[in-house]
C-alpha cells in the first residue's frame, strides 16, 4: 500500500452492471393477501358504526401480522407488504415474498398455515372493539368480518416467478424486481466468507440475510458476524464495543439507459455502513424513537415451521417514560394466541444485551434465540456506573470499502460487471476566486488584521436579504447564561469588536421570562397515548393553553417595543428548557405551541435549549467568570445564525458571481433566475401532510416563495409566517372534528403537479433555470390522482420527452408545451435532482475496485459527468469534506480498517464520513444551451449553490434555495405536532 495519498479527481462509483442470465437458476415467489377487500370493509364498518361523524380512521392492522408473521417464519423475504394500487377494484395490493438459491433453497409456508395465523390475528384485532359503543352493532360488523376471513380461497397458492422476467423488465409485476433483485443477491451470499487484507492484518468476513432493511423498507440485506474492537481514545481511556459489516444492494436504473428490449437497464447499487451493536444495558434511547433489535432463531417458534439462520428485524417501543418498554404492536399477545414460543422480555434484553446476542461468535448457544440491539447516534449505555455512547465510531475508510467491494465481486464473479470511473469536470472556484455568495460564516469571522470589509460584507448581506427592512432581534430568556451566550454569539454573527454597537437597523431586545409555567411541558393527567383519543383531546387542550399564554406573553413583552412605523423584520431567539426530558413523551413538547403564538403575532423564532456553564474545578473562587464548552457555543451559534441568515434567504456576495463562475453567460448570469420547487410529506401519525411550494433566487440574492394557493411571490422571511399561519389553520380543522378537512396542506398528486405548470408557464419573467427533485415528484401513491403527478421525471420517460413539457393530465393545460411556446423563452432548462439511495457510493483515485491504490476524500466541491445514456448528459455532484472531519484524510487515517491501528491511531475510533452524491439531469433545454459545455454550465449552477452562509460544516446536499424551502417548511412542522430538531 502507498503511503502517500495525493488525491486525483478520479471517481469510482459502487454501481454495477447485471448479467442478464446471472439469476436464472435461482428462486422467486410471491403470495397475493387475498383478504383485501375483506379488510377494507371491516375498516370501514367498524368506523361506521363507532365513529361516525369523527375523521377519525380505523387502520388495518397489516404491520402487526407482518411482525408476528416474520417473528415465526424467518424464510421469508418479508410479509404481506403494499405491492401495487389495482385501478380497477380501487384497492391496494399486498404481498408476502420469498426468494431462493441452490445453496438457501426456497422454504416457504404453506397457505394453509399462514391462513391459521391470519384468522388468528383477526381474532385479536376485533378484541378491541367488541363492547364498545352500539355492540350488537359492533359485535355483528366483527363477527361478519371473521366469517369472511375463515374462508381460505380455494386457489389461494404460492405463485412462481421467474427472475430473468425482472431482469428483463424491471417494471415487469409491478415492479416486484426492486425488491426481489436485491434480497435474490443478499442470499446468494448468506453464509459465504470473505477476506479482506490491510498490510500483515486479514479479517474473515462471514455474511448472513437480514430481515426488515434492504431496497427502501423491506426485503433482505447483509451483515457481517460481530467483532470486537479494543483500543485506547486519544485520552488514554481504554474503549471497547462491537461492531458488524452491513452490506445493502439497491436496484435504480439511469434516465435513457436501455436494454436491447426496450426497458430500463437495472444498476445494482452496493452500499457499505457500520451497524453497531449495544453489549452494555441501554439506559438513554433516542427520545420518542423506538428500538430497533434483529432477532435471531436456532429453534422453530412454531413446530411446523421452518427456520433459517436468518435475522428478523423487530421493535421495542420507547415511548419516554420508565420501565414501559414493549414490544411494538402487542408482539407477544399476538404470538401468544399463535400458540408460538415467546420472545424474550424487552427489559431482560436492554438491560443484558452482552447475555442475550451472541456477539463473541460462540457455538454452544444450543437452540437459544439471538437477539442484537442495533445502536443509533444518542444511545447511552451504562459503563462503571457512569453513561457513556458507543465506543466504535461511524462508517468505514475509503480502503476498506473499495476492499470489501472487491472481495464482494469476487464471490459474485458472472453476476456483476462494475461501472467505469467517472469523468471529472473542470473544478469549483478556490482560494480567492471563491464568490462570495459561495461563503459561509467560517470564513467571514476568521481573524484578519483588516475587519471592517468582512463586517460590511456580513451586513450588507442581511440588509439585502430584507429589501432593506431593518431587524429587530429579540432574546427571551429563563437563565441569566443563556442570554450571555446568545447575546455574544449574536455580536459575533455581526463581527462586533467590545466597543462597537449593533448595526443602525438592527435592534436588539432582551426579555426575562419571569412566568415558569410558560416553559412547562404538557400535562397529560396520567393519560398515554394508548389511550387513543382522550389522549390526544388532553394534548390538543394544552397545546392551546400553552399557545395563548404564549400570546399573552408575547403581546405585553414584546409587541409594545416593536417600532410599528418602520415595520421591522422581527426574530425571537427563545430559550426552551431541555426538549428531551427523561419521564416526558415526545407529544409533551412545548416548542409547536411557542412556534404558533410567535406566527400569530407576526414573529419568526428560533429556540435554543438552556445553556449551562462549564463546571469550576475551584469552588472558591466565586467571582470568577462562567466558562462555556466549545460544544455549547457552537450549537447557540448554529441557532443564532440559522435566525439571522437562513431564516431570511441571506448569502454574503450576489448569486450572479457564480453563474458567471458557472460560464454562464455574462448578459444572462446578471439576470438569472433560480426556482426551485420544494415539498414534504408526513405520515398520519406525524401530521398527515403534503405540502409542496417554490423558492426562487434572482441574481441580485433576492429570495422570494411562491405558495399552492398563492398569485404572486413573497420575500422569503415573510413566507415563515404565512406558512405558519397555513398550518395553524389546518390543526384548528382538525381539532374541529370536521367530517373532511378541506386543508391546504394535504395536496394531492393534481394539485402538485398543476402548481408546477403553473409556475413555469406563468411565473417566469426573467431566464430561469427550474430544480426540481425526482422523489416525490414523478408520481404518488396509486389513490392520489390515479398515481399521477409529474411521471415525465421517470427515467423511463425523460429521454423520450427530453424537448417537450408534458401536461396533458394537468388540468388547466393538458397539453404537450414544446421548446418554442411564447411562455416558456424564459425558461433556460428544468433539472432533475437524485441523491441518497438513489445515487451510489464511491471510492476515490481508484479506476478498479481491486487496485491498490490510496484513496482520500475531496478537499474541494467536485464534479463528474457521463454519457452513457445516449442523448442525455448526467451530472453528478460531490461535497468537499467537512472541516469536521479533518483527521480521516491525515496519515495514516484513510489507509486505517475498523479493526486495524497504526502510530496509536485506531480504525475504531475515527468516524469516517464520506459526502454523497448528487445526480443532476437537465432536460427541455433552450436551443442555445444544447451544446455539451453549455449543459454543463447549466448543471454547475446547482452544483456551485451547494452552499449556505449559516452552514460552515461543508457542502448542504440540496442546492440553497431548494434547502431554503425544505427548511422553511421543516420548521413549522413542529406546529402540527410533528416533533423534530431544534
Amino acid at each position: 500500500m502507498t503511503s502517500k495519498t495525493t488525491a486525483t479527481n478520479i471517481l469510482l462509483p459502487a454501481r454495477m452492471n447485471l448479467v442478464t442470465d446471472a439469476l436464472a437458476n435461482l428462486d422467486i415467489a410471491v403470495l397475493p393477501f387475498p383478504f383485501v377487500q375483506v379488510v377494507a370493509d371491516f375498516c370501514r364498518d367498524i368506523k361506521q358504526v363507532l365513529y361516525r361523524g369523527s375523521n377519525r380512521e380505523v387502520k388495518p392492522l397489516y404491520r402487526q401480522l407482518n411482525n408476528a408473521l416474520l417473528a415465526c417464519a424467518s424464510t421469508l423475504t418479508y410479509g404481506f407488504e403494499f405491492h401495487s394500487f389495482d385501478e380497477e377494484r380501487k384497492l391496494s395490493v399486498y404481498q408476502a415474498l420469498a426468494v431462493g438459491t441452490p445453496e438457501n433453497l426456497l422454504k416457504t409456508p404453506t397457505p394453509q398455515q399462514i391462513h391459521q395465523l391470519v384468522r388468528i390475528w383477526s381474532q385479536e384485532w376485533t378484541k378491541q372493539y367488541r363492547d364498545k359503543g352500539n355492540t350488537e352493532q359492533v359485535n355483528s360488523v366483527c363477527d361478519r368480518f371473521l366469517e369472511r376471513i375463515a374462508i381460505m380461497p380455494p386457489d389461494w397458492e404460492w405463485q412462481r416467478i421467474k427472475p430473468e422476467i425482472l431482469v428483463r423488465d424491471i417494471n415487469a409485476e409491478k415492479g416486484l424486481g426492486f425488491q426481489a433483485i436485491p434480497s435474490l443477491l443478499a442470499t446468494m451470499l448468506h453464509g459465504k466468507k470473505c477476506i479482506i487484507r490491510s498490510g500483515k492484518q486479514e479479517q474473515e468476513i462471514q455474511w448472513r440475510k437480514v430481515q426488515g432493511g434492504g431496497s427502501g423498507r423491506v426485503g433482505l440485506y447483509l451483515v457481517s458476524k460481530p467483532f470486537k474492537s479494543n483500543y485506547t481514545d486519544d485520552s488514554g481511556k481504554e474503549k471497547e464495543g462491537y461492531f458488524a459489516y452491513r452490506l445493502d444492494f439497491n436496484v435504480e436504473t439511469q434516465a435513457g439507459k436501455f436494454n436491447k428490449n426496450g426497458n430500463l437497464e437495472p444498476w445494482i447499487f452496493l452500499h457499505l455502513s457500520c451497524q453497531r451493536y449495544s453489549h452494555e444495558p441501554l439506559l438513554e434511547a433516542n427520545y420518542g424513537r423506538d428500538i430497533s433489535v434483529l432477532m435471531g432463531m436456532n429453534k422453530a417458534r412454531l413446530s411446523d415451521y421452518e427456520i433459517d439462520s436468518t435475522l428478523v428485524r423487530l421493535v421495542i417501543e420507547n415511548n419516554g417514560k420508565d420501565n414501559e418498554n414493549l414490544w411494538r404492536l402487542q408482539l407477544p399477545e399476538l404470538l401468544a394466541a399463535f400458540k408460538a414460543r415467546a420472545l424474550e422480555q424487552p427489559e431482560n434484553i436492554l438491560n443484558n444485551p452482552g447475555v442475550v446476542g451472541n456477539l463473541d461468535n460462540a457455538t454452544n448457544r444450543g437452540d437459544k434465540d439471538e437477539y442484537y440491539i442495533v445502536h443509533a447516534e444518542g444511545y447511552k449505555y451504562e459503563h462503571e456506573n457512569r453513561k457513556r455512547g458507543h465506543s466504535i465510531k461511524t462508517g468505514f475508510s475509503f480502503l476498506e470499502r473499495g476492499d470489501i467491494i472487491a472481495r464482494i465481486l469476487e464471490l459474485l464473479n458472472g453476476v456483476l460487471i462494475p461501472d467505469k470511473p467517472m469523468q471529472p469536470d473542470i473544478p469549483a472556484p478556490s482560494s480567492r476566486q471563491v464568490p462570495l455568495a459561495m461563503r459561509d460564516y467560517e470564513f467571514i469571522s476568521r481573524p484578519r488584521t483588516k475587519h471592517q470589509p468582512y463586517q460590511q460584507i456580513a451586513t450588507d448581506a442581511i440588509y439585502r436579504a430584507l429589501q432593506g427592512k431593518p431587524m429587530h432581534i429579540f432574546i427571551i430568556y429563563r437563565e441569566q447564561d443563556t442570554y450571555e451566550v446568545v447575546y455574544q454569539q449574536l455580536r459575533d454573527v455581526f463581527l462586533l469588536d467590545d466597543n462597537e454597537d449593533f448595526p443602525a437597523d438592527i435592534t436588539v431586545s432582551k426579555i426575562l421570562i419571569d412566568n415558569a409555567e410558560l416553559l412547562e411541558k404538557f400535562k397529560t393527567n396520567g393519560l398515554r397515548p394508548k389511550d387513543g383519543s382522550k389522549f390526544d383531546d388532553q394534548i390538543r387542550d394544552q397545546h392551546q393553553k400553552k399557545r395563548e399564554l404564549w400570546r399573552k406573553f408575547l403581546q405585553q413583552s414584546v409587541i409594545p417595543l416593536i417600532n410599528l412605523e418602520t415595520n421591522p423584520h422581527c426574530l425571537a431567539i427563545i430559550e426552551i428548557g431541555q426538549i428531551k426530558t427523561k419521564g416526558f413523551l415526545p407529544q409533551q413538547n412545548i416548542k409547536g405551541a411557542i412556534r404558533e403564538a410567535c406566527v400569530r403575532e407576526g414573529i419568526s423564532s428560533q429556540m435554543i435549549q438552556t445553556v449551562k456553564p462549564k463546571s469550576n474545578d475551584t469552588e472558591d473562587d466565586e467571582d470568577k467568570s462562567p466558562s462555556y464548552s466549545k460544544p455549547t457555543k457552537g450549537r447557540v451559534m448554529n441557532a443564532v445564525l440559522d435566525g439571522t441568515l437562513r431564516q431570511i434567504g441571506a448569502l454574503y456576495g450576489l448569486p450572479s458571481q457564480i453563474y458567471e463562475q458557472a460560464k454562464i453567460p455574462k448578459e444572462i448570469a446578471q439576470g438569472l433566475d433560480v426556482i426551485s420547487f420544494c415539498r414534504r410529506k408526513t405520515n398520519p401519525s406525524q401530521g398527515d401532510i403534503h405540502y409542496a411550494l417554490a423558492v426562487r433566487l434572482r441574481a441580485t440574492g433576492a429570495v422570494d416563495v411562491l405558495l399552492p394557493d398563492a398569485n404572486d411571490w413573497i420575500p422569503y422571511n415573510q413566507a415563515g409566517i404565512d406558512i405558519g399561519k397555513i398550518f395553524a389553520k389546518a390543526r384548528c380543522d382538525r381539532q374541529e372534528n370536521k367530517k373532511r378537512i378541506q386543508s391546504k396542506i394535504k395536496l394531492n398528486g393534481t394539485e402538485f403537479v398543476r402548481f408546477v405548470a403553473n409556475v413555469l408557464t406563468k411565473y417566469l419573467d426573467r431566464p430561469t433555470i427550474v430544480l426540481i427533485e425526482a422523489e416525490g415528484w414523478r408520481n404518488g401513491r396509486g389513490e392520489d390522482n390515479d398515481g399521477k403527478i409529474w411521471p415525465q421525471l421517470k427515467n423511463e420517460n425523460l429521454l423520450a420527452k427530453y424537448n417537450v413539457l408534458d401536461f396533458c393530465h394537468v388540468p388547466g393545460h393538458t397539453c404537450e408545451y414544446t421548446r418554442d411556446h411564447q411562455q416558456l423563452q424564459n425558461l433556460l432548462a428544468v433539472i432533475r435532482i437524485r441523491t441518497g439511495k438513489e445515487t451510489p457510493q464511491y471510492i476515490t483515485n481508484r479506476e478498479a475496485w481491486d487496485e491498490n491504490c490510496a484513496a482520500q476524500d475531496f478537499k474541494h466541491l467536485s464534479s463528474f459527468y457521463e454519457k452513457s445514456a445516449l442523448e442525455l448528459l448526467h451530472y453528478f455532484s460531490v461535497g468537499k469534506l467537512p472541516r469536521t472531519q479533518k483527521l480521516q484524510n491525515e496519515m495514516p487515517i484513510p489507509e486505517l480498517y475498523k479493526l486495524g491501528f497504526h502510530e496509536d491511531k485506531y480504525g475504531a475510533n475515527i468516524p469516517f464520513k464520506h459526502q454523497q452524491i448528487v445526480e443532476i439531469v437537465p432536460f427541455f433545454v433552450h436551443p442555445h444551451f444544447q451544446t455539451e459545455e453549455a449543459l454543463k454550465a447549466l448543471c454547475r449552477v446547482p452544483h456551485y449553490l451547494r452552499c449556505s452562509p449559516a452552514w460552515s460544516m461543508g457542502n448542504i446536499v440540496s442546492p440553497y434555495p431548494m434547502h431554503l424551502g425544505n427548511e422553511l417548511i421543516e420548521d413549522h412542522l413542529c406546529i402540527l405536532g410533528v416533533n423534530g430538531q431544534i
